[in-house]
């Protein structure tokens, strides 16, 4: 099994501004930690998935209960999935490549 830990940012993730009503760039990083994973098993997969989903929760809320600050979660929640997503598959993809050893091989040995 392949350790990987998954550091993701949104840089500048755009969204709106709950009380000034206005748009506001934000950095937003979260970390999932997948050292635990067999990435090539789908269950673990389906693990992985539901770490990040947890993660961008926690980094998109913002405790507020009105409509603005819900739309600007979901947004936000939207925004970091989107830039997530391709780092997610890829680190699958890289645990499903065919690893191959380097052979030093020397004419006439």
């Amino acid at each position: 099994m392949r350790k990987t830990f998954i550091a993701i940012a949104a840089a500048s993730a755009i969204f709106a501004a709950p009380a000034a009503a206005q748009d506001a760039a934000e950095d937003v990083t979260i970390a999932v930690q997948t050292d635990d994973l067999d990435l090539t098993d789908t269950a673990d997969q389906d693990r992985l998935d539901a770490r990040v989903e947890t993660a961008i929760r926690q980094a998109c809320r913002s405790g507020g209960r009105d409509l603005t600050s819900r739309r600007v979660e979901a947004a936000c929640r939207n925004a970091l999935a989107d830039s997530i997503a391709p780092r997610v598959e890829l680190a699958i993809i890289d645990a499903n490549a065919p690893r191959l050893a380097a052979l030093d091989l020397e004419p006439g040995a």
